[in-house]
């Protein structure tokens, strides 16, 4: 029927009315999408000017769609006209607004910002927006079991993917669950912390990445290497000679370790590989600055705790020493109980370690360095336990911590 219409459009047959087309082509094909378009250069019936726009007024149309109702500016706008892939600026007059507010309603983003970003990304989907795009978006909803806020995150994080092919996507999907040996639940909060894995081939990064790590850092056994892949997907993006291969050998040399030793490090921590070696040697000098370290004492502290790299220096680390010298009112007590136990200084200020040190003091317990190694190192069970037990028998006079 569609096409019998266009037919008599396109040859300039009188008699068939703008609005009998539309009212068809909403009727046969879903309404997001028109299939009816006609150039003037294509239009032969003269009695029927309206039905024909030029390019330079769908173009103008668009513009003004996209700077005035998403707030794009005129410079993102002129990048989206000359990127030589399907432009979304000449489509008919009302044709973007649809594929946007579709777009926007089934990824349910929340606001323009968020509708930007994808536009900006993959405008060229949106220039030739097709029924796979719902097949793909709705798989990978069904096959990671995600829900509507983590199928949003997840592809405002990897707008990339939009385009992407489902097949490519569930066969990348299928070798990480059976290569890392994964349940459904370990493979939807893997793509979920790093979605745009599924943007990457098999064959030329993920295998051979993964067999250059294992190799590298004398890992043995599968569930080890998928340990580390799970805590840190990103590994898998990295380049071998660019970035992986610098920092283990940075690694090796700094600390002193063989490939065993090293293995067992990132194995502890692999997130730390994110950073850059200039970001690990600020953070080195000032962890040895602060607790007085020699360089042999320094390589212990952080081979032990390597997830500490992770910490930033003036939001985390400062201010956590600060509490325990504060807490001690002695610098070297306290840069003394840190180095014995390096994991005092990754705890949250403001949902550990205050609240329990004010409890401890409302207690009537001596706060001394091993009252703030329990502060720090309790479970948050264990840390009802004992607190209760030490309000339940005040009469007592308990001071330490069980």
């Amino acid at each position: 029927m569609v096409r019998l219409l266009s037919f008599a459009m396109f040859f300039g047959l009188p008699g068939v009315p703008l609005f009998l087309v539309e009212v068809c082509a909403t009727a046969f094909h879903q309404p997001s999408i028109r299939y009816i378009h006609v150039h003037q250069s294509q239009c032969r019936h003269p009695t029927m000017p309206f039905l024909c726009a030029t390019k330079d007024e769908y173009i103008a149309a668009n513009k003004n769609y996209l700077t005035r109702k998403l707030g794009l500016t005129k410079d993102q706008v002129q990048r989206l006209q000359t990127d030589g892939l399907p432009n979304i600026l000449t489509l008919e007059e009302g044709v973007l607004e649809e594929r946007v507010d579709w777009l926007k309603k089934r990824l349910k983003l929340r606001n323009n910002k968020q509708v930007r970003k994808i536009v900006q990304h993959q405008p060229h989907v949106l220039a030739k927006l097709s029924s796979t795009v719902a097949q793909k978006i709705d798989y990978l909803q069904t096959r990671l079991l995600l829900s509507d806020n983590s199928l949003r995150k997840m592809f405002l994080e990897a707008p990339h993917l939009l385009p992407c092919s489902t097949k490519n996507m569930e066969d990348t999907l299928n070798w990480l669950q059976k290569r890392l040996r994964l349940d459904d639940r370990q493979l939807a909060k893997l793509i979920c912390r790093a979605p745009y894995t599924l943007g990457c081939s098999v064959s030329e990064n993920l295998e051979p990445t993964l067999v250059w790590i294992k190799l590298r850092l004398n890992v043995l056994d599968d569930f080890s290497i998928s340990r580390v892949v799970q805590k840190m997907p990103r590994i898998l993006h990295l380049n071998i000679e660019a970035n992986l291969e610098p920092k283990f050998d940075w690694l090796q040399h700094q600390f002193n370790l063989d490939d065993e030793a090293l293995g067992k490090m990132v194995q502890r921590s692999p997130t730390f590989l994110g950073l850059s070696i200039d970001t690990w040697e600020v953070k080195l000098d000032w962890i040895e600055r602060r607790l007085h370290l020699s360089d042999q004492e320094l390589s212990e502290f952080i081979v032990r705790y390597p997830c500490l790299l992770n910490c930033n220096i003036e939001s985390n680390l400062d201010l956590t020493l600060n509490f325990y010298i504060d807490a001690l009112g002695n610098e070297s007590e306290a840069a003394k109980l840190v180095t014995h136990n390096p994991s005092l200084l990754a705890y949250s200020l403001e949902k550990r370690l205050k609240p329990r040190l004010q409890e401890s003091r409302d207690a009537g317990i001596l706060i001394d360095a091993g009252c703030l190694r329990r502060i720090g190192q309790y479970t948050n069970d264990y840390w009802e336990i004992a607190i209760s037990f030490v309000r339940d028998h005040e009469d007592l006079g308990i001071i330490a911590l069980p």
